[in-house]
């Protein structure tokens, strides 16, 4: 391993798997239990990418209509209840993570996840497509008390593994990843598929851009 980088760290929705069909699933399951009229897939993949909260109010914005606290109340039960049954109806790992990861890891780097997806769903849905052991940390929305774009998650792996932020790297595919990289003071490299609202990755200036996972590789091996 001849890279300046130690830790190569990964978003998860929109990075590592394409979970959009299941957070479909997730949103419109939810109104349909409550009468209301589904959506697209096109329109959800404007409002992820900001943890399960925000999901849950852009879902609620769209409706049109205003609800009184007992009756959001109980969509937000509806909506935690599907999030944690679809977990991997429909999602598929993007091209090339599988052996982008293993390649990594046999190279010697430590592997982190960094997600806003709800803590207690990230072991699932990586366990689910056999990469779950490749990674030494994963982190989950409830992991601190502060997400992304706050740099605290960056800065808590740069703590645990004794690394320099300018020793790690973070792969995502949003503005929130890119923020929370450039506060902590890491690189990180921007994928211009994923979900980040419809606007393109290019325009958080994200050190790398990078339109395919496997170039993850490119980036580690001219780091030196």
């Amino acid at each position: 391993m001849n890279s300046k980088y130690k830790v190569i760290g990964f978003d998860l929705d929109g990075t590592l798997v394409n979970t959009l069909p299941d957070l479909t699933l997730v949103v419109n399951s939810m109104f349909l239990e409550h009468g209301l009229p589904t959506t697209t897939q096109e329109k959800v993949l404007t409002w992820i990418g900001k943890g399960a909260d925000i999901f849950f109010q852009n879902a609620i914005a769209y409706t049109g209509k205003v609800f009184d606290a007992e009756k959001l109340v109980q969509m937000r039960v509806s909506f935690d209840k599907f999030y944690a049954t679809y977990v991997c109806e429909e999602s598929q790992l993007y091209p090339n993570v599988k052996e982008t990861l293993e390649a990594l890891k046999a190279k010697g780097f430590t592997l982190v996840v960094i997600t806003n997806k709800p803590t207690k769903l990230v072991e699932p849905v990586l366990s689910s497509f056999g990469i779950y052991h490749l990674f030494s940390e994963t982190l989950g929305g409830q992991s601190l008390p502060r997400i992304k774009p706050f740099p605290d998650p960056m800065l808590f792996i740069c703590e645990k593994f004794g690394i320099q932020p300018s020793e790690l790297l973070f792969v995502g595919d949003s503005e929130n990843d890119v923020l929370a990289s450039q506060a902590a003071g890491c690189d990180v490299a921007g994928l211009t598929y994923g979900y980040n609202y419809n606007v393109p990755i290019e325009q958080s200036h994200p050190t790398f851009v990078i339109s395919d996972f496997a170039e993850v590789l490119n980036i580690i091996e001219s780091a030196k």
